[in-house]
Formats: C-alpha cells, structure tokens, sequence
C-alpha cells in the first residue's frame, strides 16, 4: 500500500468528457506555474490509465507508466529539476486510453491521469486548475495495429498544432476547460483511492530511454496505383495489400549516414525525404532503413499542401529488390496493421506518434499529392536502460555477429516488460521471458525485469491457480498449463541468480494454486499430466506430441517439483507438512514417469500416450532432453545423445519433432553440460547465421516467404517465411549465453555464482581465439584463450573476490582456481 504521506494520495484522478467509456482516446492536459529558484532535484509523480508521454517546458521528458492491473496500479517517478527554468514554466501532458483490452492492458472502462510534485516550497497536484480536453486532431476510428496492440494512429495537424506544448504561452480558445468542469459540476476529478485505482505503486523498473536515432539511408522508392477507397478505409493498412504487391520499387545504392552521438535532449540531423507529387490515382513511396532493429515513436518533421495525407508503415525487413516486406494481412490472427496516418496542417508540421511501434524499416506513402512532400523523419528509441557489461569476441566473424543480432534482439525486446516482439505484440509471454532473463544475467547481471514479471503473471489467475501465458492480457485464449510450471522455474531462476530465497516465498501461497491444478484437473485416471482440452498446451512450435499424455509436459512438471524441493527446503514459510508433500509428488511422478512413458526397446522415452494408454511411436529429441536434465535413466544417458541429440545437432536427419529456435536452448544447455559444446557452436553458427542480415534472431528457424503468405511454426531447416513471424524474438537470443558458455567457457555451478565451471571449447568450430565477460552479483569474470601453436592455447581466467572456478581443460588434471589464473594448454 502506498504509504499515507505519499503526496500522489492528495491528487486527483482527472479526464476531460466521459472518464467511463473511451475509446482510441487521446487526451491533453497543461499546468503553468512560476518558480522562482531552481531546486536541486524536483520529484514528479506521475501516471495515467492506460499511459501517457510528459513534456516540461517544451521538452519530452518520459512516457509510462509500466503495465499493470488497476487495483494496484503503477506510477513513475521523475526527476524533472534539469528541465524547469526560472520563472514561467510549464508541464504539458498527452495521456491515452484505448478503450479495449489489449495483450498489454485490462481495460476497466475507466480512464484517468493523475501526478503530484513537491520539491521545497512547491507542490503540484493533479485537479484544478489543471487544464485539459480531448485531442482534437486525433480521429478514433481507426483498426487496431494488431489484435494484441492499440489502435492506429490518424493525425490531423489542422487541428492541432501542438503549440499548447512548445509554447510558454497558457492555451486558450474552444476545447480547453478548466480542470474539473468536463466531470458534473465543479468536480475536481475523482479521489485518490476512487476504483478501479484503488492503490497504487511505484514502477519498479528504471523508466524508458530517449534516444533519437536518425534514419541512416533511403533504401527504395516507388510508384504505383492507389487502392480504390484508400482515404475511406478504417483500415490504414488495407490499402497497402493491393498496392505494394504489384509495384516496382528501385532500390537506392547510398551509402548510410554516419551515426553521430547526440544529447537525448538534443535530436540528431534527420535524412531528408523528398516524395515527389503523385497525382490522381497514384501513389509514390520510399523506404527508410534505420540500420537496425528499433522500438519507439516516430518523429516527423514535413513540409507540403496542408490536407494531403502521408501514411508511414512500419516493417521488419525488405526484399532484395527494396520491397516493403507486408506481413500476414489482417485475416491473420497475428496479422499486424503497423500504419500511422499523417494530415498535413499549414506550412510545416511537426508531429511525434504516440504508440511505440517495433521496426527497422519505415515506408513514407503519399497518395494523390499535387506536389512533392518533404520528411524528416527521426526516431526517439524507448528501450530498457540496460547496462550491457557482458562481452563475447572470437576469431570466427560470423559468431561475433550472431552475438551481435541476439543482443540487439534482446534490447528492443526489453521495454517495461520482457515482450516477445516489439513489433506485432509487446506481450510478456512467460516462456520467452525465462529465456530473455538468462540472455539478460548474461548481458547486464539485472534481475528487476524477471523480478517483476514474475509479480505481474502471478497477479492474473484462472479459478482453478492457472496462471496466463502472458499478463495483463483480455487473451482468454492464452492460458498454457506449461507456462505455469515455467512460471515456478522462474522462481528458481531468479533464486539461484541471486541468492534471494524472498521472492519465492512471497509468492508461495500462489505456488500452492497453481499446484492444485496439476494434482486435480490437470491428471488423468492414470495418474499422469494429460492434454486439457480447455486450454493451450504449446510445449514448442513442432508436432511434438501434445494430445493424451505428453511426455514432455509430464517431465516438465517431475522438473519443476525436484527445484521445489530445494526452495522450500530453505523457505522459511513453508511447513514440514507442506515440504513432505513435494517430496511425495515428486517421487510419484518420477514413478509415472519411469514406468509408463520409458520405451525398453528403445532405451528412450517415447512421447507419451493416446487416451486410451497407446504409447506413442516416435521418441523426440525434446523428450530426451527433458529427462537427462531430470536425471532419469543416467545409464542410457549416452545411448540418448547418440542416438537423438548429437545426430540432431551434426545436421543428421533425425526421426523426431526438431526444436524450434526457441526450444532449442534446453538441448544446447544440456549438450554443453555433457562435453558437447563444439557441436552445440556448430549447429549455433549454422542456423543463426542467415539471420544476420535481418539484424535480429527470427521466431522460427526460417527464411522469406512469397509476400503475403502466413508464416507458421516451421521446422528447422524448413522453407518457412516471416509472414506473422518475427525477426525480433528474444526467445531466440539465447547465443548470447550459449557463447559464453561454450567457447568461453564460463557457466553457473552454485546459488548466486559463488561457483562457476570453466570448461572453454578451445578451438571448437575452428576458431583461433574467444574472449568473453560474464557479469554476475560478485562481480565480472573475465576469461579468454587463443591459439598459441597449432595444437597449444594459451587460457586466462580472472575472477572476483570470493569466486571459485571448477576448472576442465584438455590433458589437465582437474582443479580448483581462485582469482586470476593462467594455463599452456595442449590439445
């Protein structure tokens, strides 16, 4: 609960016209004062349902809040000291609502902003006098951007010049009211406390970036006929399904722009876009590179007719050609409308869009123009504040850049939440997360974005405990029994990174919930896990088995119990009796296991079973996987990697569902723990390198498809397509600590690195050199080695205080190093 001197709980929640019933609404409010001497800092408290973008004195300053679910909803704390000035100043406010649930928000058919301020003598509180209305140029019939996002954004810049936020002078004129005249009578808004905001609490994660990124070149033009009824289309992205297919782009060979580092506050030199007239019935375009995968808003400068329109679609990549690639159209159920419309106003129109929109490539279209456009276009990126301490470099080009890509894809990836693409969804799918919360150890060593997810997904509940695959979220749809038990693994996650057994024992009681669900509803008559016809069990994107009995997510449950096991053993909130109980779950389960889902002929765990107890007939990598890191069966454990793992991962054809892009992490942890971390670089190296010239880490191990066709769940090696897919998809990232455990040797052995196991794969996929940085809570390990003759290496260790390495080099007796070690090693 917020503690009571908070100032925010002397505020007012305040919205112009009806707070009840938004929708696609975009509101303005504006607060003048004077200050007579500068403060040293100048806390600003500041929120709104569903966000808002903070501007103070002209300058933006931040967006938020971060997600969350209104009975405790979140506020941000701003410094905003560095933007006042002596005397006159100004805080101006746009705040949305979109009326509708998203994969991102819960709508509770309520809108609000509200903010409070108290440095020295002055204090600022959300009511009067603010003043506020409801952004006129703004027109809210527009689609969504997809089914899991808001809706387009339509800008008319006639009708608002955005004066009321550059401008020192106070507004005037007809739609400002003063602040609590749109509610009855002289209400001055609705009291701190008022539901659906019945508390409130602080964001827990650092607030967004601001950077401006220049676009770096042009990368095609064209021309072509307009769709008939294009101005007419709610749609904005409609048009663009019969006009980019047919058209002929010219690709631009220009070199990029120079990058330049700027001041946040001070945007860098836009490139100027110059789009010819069109004329009737046509329409000329050009397509922007931002030189690498980005997430924010669009910032454009444009000078031409006033009433001619510019649309800007957004995409991830380009044919080789030029061509925009489109997406799965809207038929789709991830088809994803990425378009903001443009009105130019009077001379030259300055307009910054509101929703965060994930991209590399901006395609500028003007449709029926009299005379040529001409853009600046800039973006401000609104990424996670990451600190990357973590480093990989090796002698092989193409791993360094595979490195690069799933850093990059893991950075726009972290925005107020671990989001599987910022492009088409922003969801905080709980299954990506875990992934993206290891790639992040590895990076950075930050814990707070896992930490807070982990409180989110607990907070949105089925009756039964279940929790949903990714929250806030209206996806009814999306409530996957695995993601449950990833969710309790990532209890253990953030234990063994940090130490802190807290975490876990704050959310016990809902730990019991979800439990319930697998002890009841969730077991068939045979005792085993079964297929819950009423929900998503994913398990991977391959036809591994998933109906019946599925191996798979019965191991995932006897894994899920055995770390139980070693949580509440040192919780001091569980009870004997509750402990006890987990230790007979999971021997129970071990039994099942063992006894119905082992194939003795084989010597491997099939799949599972149909309803009626038939054993499956295949024997898939992903279950072998699973039960060598449950320890089953250690004798045959070598028998599993000859015949499913080190086959799959030397490209052999394999009689088995292949891992995706995504599941594939589980067999490279495994192999690399078992002594194969070269085959597990070698596979890496293969299937990452054709991802390299997108600039991020694809959702599925697949190339482009003929435009307009769907992308899907397409199995490794397959011809797949980005269709619905994404080339942004953290969960694919994974290279990122795969590196550093394999060429660099360097992976976690004990709760909260006190241990670590060196073991680095000297050589391995005919590299000469590897150096790696690997943050931790005590602190960097740095390691390296290089070739020194052609069977001699040269290997380095340096530890932090306190640290102990498990050391395993070639034709070396195994030991224990401290501090900073050297080793003459001969292969």
């Amino acid at each position: 609960m917020l503690q009571t001197n908070h100032p925010l709980r002397r505020a007012r929640w305040i919205w112009p016209g009806r707070w009840d019933c938004p929708r696609n609404v975009y509101a303005q409010f504006r607060y003048d004062f004077s200050q007579a001497e500068l403060p040293g800092r100048a806390k600003f408290y500041i929120s709104a349902d569903q966000c808002y973008k903070l501007y103070v004195n002209g300058l933006y300053v931040s967006r938020g809040p971060a997600r969350g679910h209104q009975k405790n909803w979140p506020f941000d704390t701003v410094d905003i000291g560095p933007y006042l000035q002596s005397g006159r100043n100004w805080i101006s406010v746009v705040a949305y609502n979109a009326g509708v649930s998203t994969f991102q928000y819960i709508h509770q058919t309520a809108a609000g902003f509200i903010c409070a301020g108290r440095w020295e003598d002055m204090e600022i509180l959300s009511g009067h006098p603010w003043q506020m209305r409801l952004a006129p140029a703004y027109k809210p019939a527009t689609a969504r951007l997809s089914m899991q996002l808001n809706f387009q954004e339509f800008f008319d810049a006639r009708e608002d010049d955005s004066s009321w936020i550059t401008s020192s002078e106070k507004p005037t004129g007809q739609g400002w009211m003063p602040g609590g005249s749109c509610w009855h009578g002289d209400s001055p808004g609705l009291a701190f406390g008022t539901m659906p905001w019945h508390d409130m609490q602080p964001r827990g994660i650092p607030n967004l970036g601001n950077t401006p990124l220049p676009y770096r070149r042009i990368v095609s033009t064209a021309r072509g006929k307009c769709s008939p009824g294009w101005a007419e289309q709610t749609n904005l992205a409609l048009p663009l399904f019969t006009e980019l297919p047919p058209s002929r782009w010219r690709r631009r060979k220009v070199e990029p722009a120079p990058l330049k580092k700027t001041r946040a506050k001070t945007p860098p030199s836009e490139l100027s876009v110059n789009l010819p007239a069109a004329g009737a019935g046509k329409f000329a375009a050009t397509c922007l590179d931002l030189g690498k995968l980005g997430v924010g808003t669009l910032m454009v400068q444009a000078t031409g007719v006033a009433g001619e329109i510019v649309d800007f679609f957004f995409t991830e990549a380009v044919r080789e050609n030029g061509k925009p690639v489109l997406a799965a159209g809207p038929e789709y159920a991830c088809g994803a409308a990425l378009v903001a419309r443009l009105v130019l106003g009077e001379g030259e129109t300055n307009f910054e869009t509101f929703q965060t929109i994930g991209h590399r490539y901006v395609v500028a279209i003007a449709r029926e123009t009299s005379k040529p456009i001409t853009l600046k276009l800039t973006h401000r990126e609104t990424l996670y504040p990451m600190k990357i301490r973590g480093k990989f470099h090796c002698s092989d080009d193409v791993l360094n850049d595979i490195h690069a890509i799933s850093t990059r894809t893991q950075q726009v990836c972290m925005l107020d939440a671990y989001v599987d693409t910022p492009w088409r969804e922003q969801a905080q799918w709980w299954g990506d997360a875990r992934v993206q919360a290891q790639n992040t150890f590895h990076l950075s060593g930050d814990t707070r974005l896992l930490a807070r997810g982990i409180d989110s997904i607990a907070a949105q509940a089925l009756p039964n405990g279940l929790t949903f695959g990714h929250t806030p979220t209206v996806a009814y749809g999306c409530v996957l029994p695995d993601f449950s038990l990833t969710w309790i693994l990532t209890l253990w996650d953030y234990y063994y990174q940090t130490g802190d057994i807290s975490l876990f024992e704050k959310h016990w009681p809902r730990v019991k919930r979800v439990l319930e669900y697998f002890a009841t509803e969730g077991r068939g008559k045979n005792g085993l896990l079964k297929y819950d016809e009423r929900y998503w069990l994913f398990l991977d994107w391959c036809d591994i088995q998933k109906q019946g009995y599925p191996t798979v997510l019965n191991l995932w449950y006897l894994l899920t119990l055995e770390k139980l096991i070693a949580l509440t053993s040192l919780a001091e909130i569980v009870t004997p009796g509750e402990k006890r109980e987990i230790a007979r779950a999971y021997e129970a389960q071990k039994k099942l296991v063992l006894r119905k889902l082992w194939d003795r002929q084989a010597k491997l765990f099939h799949d599972g079973l149909s309803l009626d107890g038939e054993a499956a007939a295949r024997c898939s990598i992903h279950s072998q996987t699973l039960a060598m890191m449950c320890g089953l069966h250690e004798k045959h454990h070598q028998h599993m990697i000859n015949k499913k793992l080190r086959p799959y991962l030397r490209g052999s054809r394999v009689a088995s569902a292949k891992p995706s892009s995504f599941w594939v992490t589980y067999v490279y942890e495994l192999m690399t723990q078992q002594g194969y971390g070269s085959d597990v670089v070698g596979h890496l190296r293969k299937h990452w390198e054709p991802m390299i010239p997108f600039g991020g880490c694809w959702e599925v191990f697949s190339g482009l498809q003929p435009e307009g066709q769907p992308g899907g769940a397409a199995q490794d090696g397959d011809a797949g397509g980005i269709g619905n897919t994404s080339t942004s998809h953290a969960w694919a990232a994974h290279p990122i600590y795969h590196l550093a455990r394999t060429l660099g040797g360097v992976s976690q052995a004990e709760v909260a690195w006190r241990r670590v196991k060196f073991a680095p794969v000297l050589g391995g996929a005919g590299t000469d050199q590897a150096s790696v940085a690997v943050p931790t809570p005590r602190g960097i390990i740095r390691a390296d080695w290089s070739r020194t003759g052609k069977k001699k290496f040269a290997v380095n260790l340096s530890l932090p205080r306190l640290m102990k390495a498990d050391v395993t080099l070639p034709n070396q007796p195994k030991q224990t190093a401290t501090g900073e070690k050297t080793w003459l090693v001969e292969v």
